[in-house]
């Protein structure tokens, strides 16, 4: 289960992921590599308006991708 505390270099690393991100207006990638910090200071840089229904809506994607 990914929470706010989980490092983005983490998360990444699941295929298809970076889809959810940037269908959600978030990108995790910078200009030198993956965002090296976590899900939670990424999302508040970013000005998420909810962090939690993001990080809910992630942890649905992945559960839905494993049914696959």
């Amino acid at each position: 289960m990914i929470t706010r505390d989980t490092p983005v270099e983490e998360i990444v690393k699941t295929p298809g992921i970076i889809s959810y991100f940037i269908q959600n207006g978030v990108s995790p990638i910078t200009c030198s590599g993956t965002y090296s910090r976590t899900l939670g200071r990424l999302l508040e840089i970013k000005k998420v308006r909810d962090p939690d229904a993001f990080i809910e809506g992630l942890n649905a994607f992945l559960k839905e991708r494993e049914k696959l």
